[in-house]
């Protein structure tokens, strides 16, 4: 079950993340202690429970780190049945236990003091289900009914879980995920596209029923709708703008004084913004564009199939979610209620994240040198390190038929 090879992980991808939770943790101290006397008496009250969770997290790391991720494969069905259960049990219990914000999405203990959120245990379960799943298709991913099909129905029920709570944005990332799963196995770009197309349409619907449409028009023209959908784009606006090119400085933020809404979780990179100013926020950009680069290196030097859509599929939902709440508080797109990962308020997130860190750096261990294959394009991959997991990526989906039927032989493979 446990390592035992002598490979060490990748340092260079911890570095980041490391950096990311420490600066998590002084921001959200920064911009909670307000909320945190106001509503509870002592400015500690949400710095105590993220650092639990960030030493659970790390703990995680560190155990997932070591654990063999061939042992993730033979737990993914339990897993995601695991993560399903999570999911009907929000929607099973009482309001009074799960609903935050008019969203059922926790499920939470004496008084919120034991909490947890089932859609970021979710978003692993996923990844590793599907990469188990997708990695033992092989030729039969270019079969609607054994490929397509059975991965829509499966993907629907977990996004259709999710959106009864509702929970627009969590379940964006999922589709985005397990659409980048489904991409890298080597999927029917034709398939890919009209799933892509079901997909905008269903998003389409459930905006229109659920009433979010003002947050489209909030999007468009913020302070139009100040007093409603707009309040919380146009104080993130606020604060990005007041802090220049270096900041107003550490604990100095004025937005955070009840101006701004989730000011520690979801709209915490703009009291970043105000804080540290445009250095601040593009030092957190460059951290998570290191751990895309590292994660998907790995995800192109991966031992096999299994590996690598575990690899991209940790990076993407780490990256994508990053990308999405950046653009989110600086209004490139609509409002929607994500956190920023290892840096806004929210244990289970922050644990989530760490461990599927964890299990990254694990997969790290093993990575292999592969030469690219003899191409007009080879040499140019070799003379830059910066592309050459893209060519090795394109060497996998070019040889998916005779690779991924290996992979697949789930009965005769070796167990750990």
């Amino acid at each position: 079950m446990f390592d035992t090879t002598t490979r060490k992980p990748d340092y260079k991808l911890l570095a980041p993340v490391g950096a990311l939770v420490a600066l998590g943790l002084v921001m959200v101290y920064s911009a909670s202690f307000v909320e945190a006397y106001t509503r509870y008496d002592t400015q500690f009250y949400y710095l105590l429970r993220q650092l639990i969770g960030a030493l659970i997290g790390t703990i995680g790391l560190l155990v997932a780190q070591r654990i063999n991720y061939q042992v993730w494969r033979r737990y993914s069905v339990h897993l995601m049945g695991l993560a399903l259960c999570l999911l009907l049990l929000v929607l099973w219990l009482p309001a009074s236990m799960t609903e935050v914000n008019g969203s059922r999405s926790w499920i939470r203990f004496s008084d919120g003091l034991l909490s947890m959120q089932p859609a970021e245990v979710a978003k692993l379960a996923i990844i590793i289900y599907f990469a188990d799943w997708l990695s033992r298709r092989g030729a039969k991913l270019g079969n609607v009914t054994y490929g397509l099909a059975p991965f829509g129905v499966m993907l629907g029920v977990v996004c259709g879980l999710i959106m009864l709570q509702p929970d627009l944005g969590t379940t964006v990332v999922v589709v985005v995920i397990a659409g980048i799963i489904y991409f890298a196995t080597g999927a029917n770009l034709l398939h890919l596209g009209a799933a892509v197309a079901l997909a905008g349409g269903a998003f389409w619907a459930f905006v229109s029923l659920t009433g979010k449409v003002a947050r489209l028009e909030a999007f468009q023209d913020p302070w139009k709708y100040y007093s409603t959908s707009g309040y919380q784009p146009v104080h993130s606006l606020y604060a990005l703008g007041s802090g220049g090119p270096f900041g107003v400085g550490l604990g100095q933020a004025r937005q955070k004084f009840q101006w701004l809404p989730q000011a520690h979780t979801d709209a915490i990179y703009a009291i970043i913004g105000e804080e540290l100013g445009l250095l601040g926020t593009l030092l957190v950009l460059i951290a998570f564009v290191l751990i895309a680069y590292r994660g998907y290196r790995i995800a192109g030097r991966a031992p096999d199939p299994f590996a690598a859509l575990v690899a991209v599929g940790v990076t993407s939902w780490l990256v994508f979610q990053a990308f999405i709440n950046i653009a989110v508080t600086t209004s490139l797109i609509p409002f929607t209620g994500l956190t920023l990962p290892f840096v806004s308020y929210g244990s289970t997130s922050l644990i989530m994240c760490m461990v599927a860190t964890g299990i990254l750096l694990n997969i790290s261990r093993h990575t292999v040198d592969r030469h690219a294959e003899e191409t007009p394009h080879a040499t140019r991959f070799r003379r830059s390190p910066a592309l050459s997991f893209v060519n090795n990526l394109a060497v996998w989906r070019r040889n998916r038929w005779s690779r991924l039927p290996d992979a697949g032989r789930g009965r005769g493979a070796k167990r750990y």
